[in-house]
């Protein structure tokens, strides 16, 4: 008999002999009638202590998205340098830069072609800007040109098309009919921003923050499309225009080369300016692996994160073949752990116990040996998570590939992605990724890596974003709003007992933009204590949570953040 049932008998027996009454409980019926009736009092008290808890998982899990909870890779961009190779070759999403400091991997978002070479200098607004040296004004202005870039590039090998490169400026240029020009080949461009990667595009909300990341950090890459042929580009000499622009020193070192000359203009004009910076060969990456696990008949289900590595889970290379022969858990995204089981363990546990005889007459049950050997497999598994209460065993949690117990006997291959969450942002500007490939020289990152978060695991996060999300449907229209939010990204990013050493509050101010003075909304963080504060100085928070405010807001004002 369970303890707690054996408590509620004594508790019944104790409270009828108080009132004088005369019960024997030497009858087996009665004694049967007083434990049945005990039984199900227990079981009621349990199930109403349950249904609060249950109901509020129920309502987060409905209204939380699997996207809101997993981790989130962190986006940077990197600029290729020369290596070994001259002639121009490609690097698709396969390829692995790797940051030795924290061991972390990552990909080119979209394929790019890379033409080894160098910008030697750049004519725009009749100005001649070169690397390292002072803008030189057109002795002689030519305004039929002002309103366009042109690159003297020096390109180490032969090159038959632009298709797949990618240029960095870090000012925007304009959108309308952006087109580039070498020699006689025109050569459409467009916004990278714009454009939608092959991997990683089922989730919406990243490659929106990945699109504002790159305007908070003032870059803009471009891509150039397909060019009408495939001959060789046409190497020049200096332009006409810009010999008769400049005085003979000014233009001597470029006579006698040969460069590729892009001509970059648009139907509204072009004007940059004089402190833009424009790079070649820099491409957008972002921080995931491609991991292999196999499912067989002797091992159906394999586990997709690593806590040693801090590696999590985010999804599956879809392949419509194998959409069939298995299925994924996330115990962390369903919250399902050991007390949940322990639960669910006994309630089905207490079915068969109740249901006894309505069991034994089934005809495949019929022997009771069969029952007999699942109770015996229930009590095990119940008594084993004893061990989690009293803390020797680590709660469920992770995601896991399980094989379809219906598919046939062959083994399969299941591919999937993986990032390293938050530790993906520690790469910084200015750091050097390393590569493999030995046509890849010198890997230059340009941009702090931002946008990378952990899965999250803790119940008080997901209430908290649950009220978000129920509040607001994840926009921002009020200051009570911005709070909330704020309130639910520090408790994500720094633990849920964070929250308790900081205070969060809106105060309006006015800033300068552009020469003019516009509203803006400033976001105190005040800290108390002193590693918490160093620890979310040191991180990218602030601009994280500054490009999620821009990406979720619905008005005009602009938005600060930083601690008191």
């Amino acid at each position: 008999m369970d303890i707690k049932v054996r408590n509620k008998v004594a508790e019944i027996q104790q409270t009828l002999e108080q009132e004088e009454q005369r019960i024997s409980l030497s009858d087996p019926v009665a004694k049967m009638m007083l434990v049945a009736m005990a039984h199900q009092s227990c079981e009621i008290e349990r199930k109403i202590d349950n249904s609060i808890a249950r109901l509020s998982e129920y309502f987060s899990d409905q209204v939380l998205q699997r996207t809101n909870l997993q981790a989130q890779p962190a986006v940077s961009v990197v600029n290729i340098g020369n290596g070994r190779e001259f002639s121009p070759f490609y690097i698709d999403e396969n390829e692995v830069f790797s940051f030795k400091e924290t061991k972390c991997n990552y990909h080119p978002i979209f394929k790019n072609r890379i033409i080894p070479g160098r910008i030697v200098a750049c004519f725009m607004n009749n100005m001649l800007l070169q690397p390292c040296a002072v803008p030189v004004q057109a002795t002689w202005p030519d305004e039929r040109h002002k309103n366009e870039v042109w690159l003297a590039f020096d390109a180490l090998g032969e090159v038959n098309t632009l298709e797949d490169v990618s240029i960095a400026f870090s000012h925007p240029l304009p959108s309308e009919q952006l087109t580039a020009e070498v020699g006689d080949v025109q050569i459409p461009m467009s916004l990278v921003m714009e454009d939608m990667p092959r991997t990683l595009n089922s989730n919406f909300m990243l490659l929106e923050f990945w699109r504002k990341c790159l305007v908070h950090y003032g870059m803009w890459i471009y891509r150039f499309g397909p060019c009408p042929n495939k001959r060789t580009l046409h190497r020049g000499e200096i332009p006409v225009w810009i010999m008769d622009s400049y005085s003979q020193e000014i233009i001597e070192p470029f006579v006698g080369n040969r460069y590729l000359w892009i001509r970059i203009k648009s139907s509204k004009g072009i004007s940059l300016p004089l402190d833009t910076a424009i790079l070649l060969n820099s491409i957008p990456v972002v921080n995931y692996d491609i991991q292999d696990v196999k499912l067989s008949y002797s091992e159906p289900i394999q586990r997709l994160e690593n806590d040693k590595t801090g590696t999590y889970f985010i999804d599956v290379v879809q392949n419509q073949e194998q959409a069939q022969d298995y299925f994924i858990r996330d115990f962390d995204v369903c919250q399902y752990d050991n007390e949940r089981m322990r639960d669910d363990i006994t309630n089905l546990y207490h079915h068969y116990v109740n249901d006894y005889f309505a069991f034994v007459d089934s005809n495949s049950l019929h022997d009771g040996a069969t029952l007999r050997s699942l109770r015996q497999s229930m009590m095990q598994v119940y008594d084993s998570l004893d061990e989690y209460k009293a803390g020797n065993t680590q709660p469920f949690g992770g995601a896991y590939a399980i094989r379809n117990p219906r598919n046939n006997q062959q083994p399969m291959v299941l591919t999937y992605f993986t990032t390293n969450g938050d530790r993906g942002n520690l790469l910084r500007r200015g750091d050097k990724l390393t590569s493999t490939n030995a046509a890849i020289g010198n890997i230059e990152v340009l941009i702090d890596a931002t946008g990378g978060r952990n899965k999250i695991k803790d119940a008080k996060t997901r209430k908290e974003l649950a009220k978000h999300i129920v509040n607001s449907n994840d926009r921002l229209f009020t200051k009570i709003d911005i709070l909330q939010y704020c309130k639910m990204e520090f408790m994500r990013a720094f633990g849920e007992d964070a929250i308790g050493y900081c205070q969060i509050s809106l105060s309006e101010s006015n800033m300068p933009v552009d020469g003019r003075i516009e509203k803006s909304i400033v976001v105190h963080f005040n800290i108390i204590s002193e590693a918490l504060k160093e620890e979310v100085n040191n991180s990218d928070f602030f601009d994280y949570l500054k490009i999620n405010i821009e990406l979720r807001k619905s008005f005009s004002w602009k938005i600060e953040v930083h601690t008191l």
